[in-house]
């Protein structure tokens, strides 16, 4: 999981609990009544929104009991985001009628230092510990019957199944234990203060390394895998600063994005006896030896021979700056080079045959791409937000190209497609199906005709987003043959001031055609755009869905 997945994932859950509010405040601490008849209540945040960032600090101690209104209340939960974001809070002292800790209840506090897992509590949420880069000390106290902390190892652990649950900076774990959970280390989680490297041993006694286990651990450079481990989930060691990585012989599960977003790694090396995996030839990656498929990438990753595909994700946020493709592979995954944005330039040979949806999205660093004649199918927004990308050329050999293939790519200048492509056209504004005279994706930095003067490939529609994020197009004109535009198909284009639309009848309008994302700064399009139509056709256009929208229509 990247930044951006995480903060999602952390708004997501905080709309979940924004809409309530605390039912009484006793001494500075918030609380909701869980049970009027059971007499229980939780700790809760301060407000609608996330917790004042001065609203607790120091060293803050939760009662057992509590009394509002003449009733007695017992506290047995901390409830989620209860202690979130307060950037003076270093600990807190639960009691021992706690039964539950909830998802997000300490997260984000940058000073929060130390904390002790009462005797009581029997659960104790995944995320409930994000983002505490501070934290050193963790313990669970003696006696509690589900949790442990054994060997002084800065950790809560899962008695019964061995598994860690939590971990903290200063975490060492001990063997016996046999998985680490979802989001352990994720109070690791930083982006602020002094990120100091630390190494970390995966002891033999782990088989098991869950999705999202060390994401985002800035301050995670070293990790050392121990022999026994099976598995290694999905973002397991994504977004951290390792620098390089040995996969042992007994690794027989490595999930897609690993090791993704890992922009200091250099390093990649798959023990010999590895049944499922190898790094042959020293190529720095991780490849699936029975498929020949390439998982995991790096910064100095050269693909061999042999390799028939990169996968997902396989270089996602890598720092590569060059790479070059051999004549076994066929096909390029969904996302494989998401934001690469080292690269400058890319040839995809002729033998790749399928080039997946978001491919080379974010590379922003690439200024051209030379795809050669053999490429087949090249996936929606494959070459989207490439903000520096000017020039590409597709051959006569592609059958399929999904919608979106530029989508914010705003800078492209010229796309050469080979005459003899019997599927498309292009006439350097747009991609035209030539069969169904459909325009599926569109560009343009400054004028922009969706026409080609040829009545045999006139547009009669506009796909659902083809021109979807292309900012600069300050002029669209569009062709006498239009029959419909599709949903969203100028979404965002917001350099848009001239529209010339020359079908006497109105085209057919899809919902948000010329919409923009919402910014109440910005007038809406039609406000600010001229729309000019045929001669005794503005009547119909000021009556048309969508097109009466517009404030300024003028007869040509």
């Amino acid at each position: 999981m990247n930044k951006k997945n995480l903060f999602l994932f952390v708004f997501l859950l905080f709309l979940s609990v924004s809409a309530g509010a605390y039912d009484f405040m006793l001494d500075s601490i918030c609380y909701n009544i869980l049970s009027e008849q059971e007499r229980t209540c939780e700790v809760t945040f301060h407000h609608r929104g996330y917790a004042q960032p001065t609203f607790y600090s120091g060293t803050v101690f939760v009662p057992a009991n509590v009394e509002h209104n003449g009733v007695k209340y017992t506290v047995t939960s901390v409830g989620e985001y209860a202690f979130a974001s307060n950037d003076e809070l270093m600990s807190v002292v639960l009691p021992n009628t706690i039964l539950t800790i909830k998802n997000a209840a300490f997260a984000y506090n940058p000073k929060f230092k130390s904390f002790t897992l009462p005797a009581s509590v029997k659960k104790v949420d995944t995320w409930a510990f994000i983002s505490l880069p501070s934290l050193s000390h963790l313990e669970v106290e003696k006696g509690n019957l589900r949790y442990d902390s054994r060997e002084a190892c800065n950790a809560i652990i899962e008695s019964k199944s061995n598994t860690l649950c939590v971990g903290c900076k200063n975490t060492i774990i001990p063997n016996g234990v046999e998985v680490i959970v979802n989001g352990a280390f994720i109070s690791c989680f930083s982006n602020v203060g002094e990120i100091k490297p630390r190494e970390i041993v995966i002891p033999p006694s782990v088989k098991v390394i869950e999705t999202q286990a060390f994401t985002g651990d800035k301050s995670l450079s070293k990790v050392s895998l121990s022999e026994g481990l099976q598995s290694i989930g999905v973002d397991a060691f994504s977004g951290t600063s390792i620098k390089s990585i040995v996969i042992p012989a007994s690794v027989t599960s490595i999930s897609y994005s690993a090791f993704a977003s890992c922009d200091s790694l250099e390093k990649i090396k798959v023990k010999r006896g590895n049944k499922v995996y190898d790094s042959r030839k020293g190529c720095n990656a991780i490849i699936e030896s029975a498929t020949d498929k390439l998982l995991v990438g790096c910064r100095a990753t050269v693909i061999p021979e042999g390799v028939k595909s990169v996968g997902v994700h396989s270089f996602k946020e890598c720092a590569i700056e060059n790479v070059s493709f051999p004549k076994s592979l066929v096909e390029i995954e969904n996302d494989a080079f998401f934001s690469c944005d080292k690269l400058k330039s890319v040839v995809i040979p002729g033998n790749v045959k399928s080039i997946g949806f978001n491919a080379f999205f974010g590379a922003s660093g690439i200024e051209e791409v030379v795809i050669e004649n053999g490429v087949e199918v090249i996936g929606a927004k494959a070459f989207g937000d490439c903000k520096n990308l000017r020039r590409v050329s597709i051959p006569a050999s592609v059958k399929e190209i999904s919608g979106e293939l530029f989508y914010k790519s705003y800078n492209l200048e010229r796309v050469t497609l080979d005459r003899k492509n019997e599927v498309y056209y292009c006439n350097g504004y747009v991609l035209v199906d030539k069969k169904t005279r459909s325009a599926i994706c569109g560009w343009g930095t400054d004028h922009c005709y969706v026409s080609n003067g040829l009545l045999a490939y006139s547009v009669k529609s506009i796909d659902r987003k083809a021109f979807n994020g292309q900012k600069r197009i300050t002029r669209l004109v569009l062709p006498e043959t239009l029959e419909k535009v599709g949903a969203k198909a100028f979404y965002n284009c917001s350099g848009l001031r001239l529209i010339q639309c020359k079908a006497v009848v109105p085209p057919t309008m899809g919902d948000d055609a010329f919409g923009l994302s919402f910014n109440k700064l910005e007038l809406p399009l039609q406000e600010r755009a001229v729309l000019l139509v045929p001669k005794g056709s503005a009547d119909a256009y000021k009556s048309a869905p969508g097109w009466g929208e517009f404030k300024h229509i003028i007869e040509d």
